[in-house]
């Protein structure tokens, strides 16, 4: 007979799947502190050691469809625990790494590992809490990558200074047994017997080459390697391969991505939405660092601090306006986070060399407020809205949405400096006072950018909610564990 999950171990869960994230999230941002390091170590130049970074997030992009389609398949407590235990065998490789190839490759068994849990993370909540639970859950989640993201530059640069690059990886290994050992001894199966296992090769093949061409063409023509020709030539021929996956899968007998479910206004409205909300935050907080330094003079420090407001006030407010979404709709919230935003950046705009740190910080703390009350309510109604039986996929779908948009933010807004202002954002001379006017005019284009997205975004959102019917309850789950 079935029985319910106990309260008890329905936090457990969610405490482990929120490790996991952490982590992954904790390796994005705590290697970037420990490449000049590394670079002098391997001696090897900084280009050639950002494929330590580069490696991981296309590993990670390429594999989410992948995992959650399996998971939807086998379990997804055994791909958990996969992932789980491949992370952490990725991070001991990565220790032990004597020369930038070795190490590479090992950042790619470890981003096989966090691309599996990542695109579990989501599901795995969505299925063990009842609908009036899931929003608060799916906000303490969206709290650990923040505060994966804001320890992750401050650790790292504790742990190389005193015990070399390597204990960035090694940090990892005893969590990640803890990890793996936890999932089996509470985790559920997770798993209903009524799918098709078989898998779909073709169509994996067809979606791995379009993410990569179209991931490696905006991350290189946003590093310069790529002329506009080419990066024009492997842009639309990513598009391509990416139109012949979707062809593909409307005919195919169990395709990875079920396109049905863009179908589910909900759905398709919200990662849409979540999208370009990524490529505005990510505009932002690509360009506010350099707009410290080079026009406010400050130092690294004091930089790092002023930036720390925006992911404080995510965490502190992720879980609230999850809880929120639980007892009013999803709707206001989502809404009126992407307005918010979109207000914040437009009055971005206004700063200039002599602004104030408490404007600064007061509109960072706005942009962490809009982005937490859009954020956990809008993944809450994404996993609410599909079946069951697709919640891998759905959570993938989200988690690569979040990527491309990561991605897209960067490059564009890239494109947008360098073409409004003949400058170099990597390159950028940090001294004379033109070239501050300068970066400045380059700085509010970027801006306009960013406000436009959220505005776009804020539009999809509303029409979201003018047009769908509210969630509806689901029946509380079961299982045989």
């Amino acid at each position: 007979m079935e029985k319910p999950i106990t309260a008890f171990k329905k936090w457990m869960i969610l405490f482990n799947v929120t490790l996991s994230v952490f982590m992954a999230t904790l390796d994005g941002s705590i290697v970037n502190i420990a490449l000049p390091v590394i670079s002098g170590q391997l001696n090897v130049n900084i280009s050639s050691v950002q494929w330590i970074v580069t490696a991981y997030l296309l590993a990670i992009s390429v594999l989410l469809l992948i995992w959650g389609k399996l998971s939807d398949a086998y379990g997804k407590k055994k791909v958990f625990a996969f992932g789980f235990a491949v992370f952490t065998l990725g991070s001991a490789l990565c220790g032990l790494s004597t020369n930038l190839h070795m190490l590479v490759i090992s950042r790619i068994v470890q981003a096989i590992g966090a691309s599996a849990t990542m695109a579990l993370s989501q599901g795995i909540i969505t299925e063990v809490f009842a609908p009036n639970e899931r929003g608060k859950a799916l906000g303490i989640n969206g709290t650990t990558v923040a505060v994966g993201a804001l320890v992750g530059p401050s650790l790292g640069g504790f742990l190389v200074h005193l015990f070399g690059w390597q204990s960035i990886f090694f940090i990892n290994i005893p969590i990640g047994i803890a990890g793996v050992m936890l999932t089996f001894l509470i985790m559920p199966e997770l798993h209903r017997e009524d799918g098709d296992k078989a898998f779909d090769y073709k169509g994996s093949v067809l979606f791995i080459v379009s993410i990569l061409l179209l991931f490696t063409s905006l991350l290189f023509f946003q590093d310069g390697v790529l002329s506009p020709a080419l990066f024009a030539l492997l842009f639309v021929a990513s598009l391509a391969i990416l139109a012949g996956f979707i062809y593909y899968e409307k005919t195919a007998q169990n395709p990875l991505l079920n396109l049905k479910l863009f179908k589910i206004p909900i759905f398709s409205l919200g990662i849409s939405s979540a999208f370009l909300s990524f490529v505005a935050i990510n505009t932002i907080l690509l360009f506010i660092p350099f707009y410290l330094q080079l026009g406010l003079r400050t130092d690294a420090l004091s930089a790092g601090l002023l930036m720390s407001a925006y992911p404080i006030t995510l965490a502190i407010l992720a879980p609230v306006s999850g809880a929120l979404s639980d007892k009013i709709s999803y709707s206001p919230l989502t809404v009126s986070g992407l307005c918010l935003n979109t207000l914040v950046f437009f009055w971005l705009t206004t700063l200039t060399a002599s602004s104030g740190r408490f404007k600064i910080t007061l509109l960072l703390v706005l942009m962490g407020a809009g982005m937490a009350f859009f954020q956990s309510p809008n993944t809450s109604s994404i996993m609410n809205a599909v079946p069951k039986n697709s919640l891998g996929v759905a959570g993938a779908v989200s988690a690569l949405f979040r990527n491309l948009g990561l991605v897209t933010g960067t490059t564009v807004s890239v494109m947008i400096f360098s073409f409004s202002t003949k400058m170099n954002i990597n390159r950028m001379a940090d001294g004379d006072a033109s070239s501050v006017t300068l970066f400045l005019k380059g700085f509010r284009y970027v801006l306009i950018f960013a406000g436009l997205s959220c505005l776009a975004g804020a539009a999809l959102s509303l029409k979201r909610a003018v047009g769908s019917r509210p969630d509806q309850n689901d029946p509380p789950i079961r299982t045989g564990v």
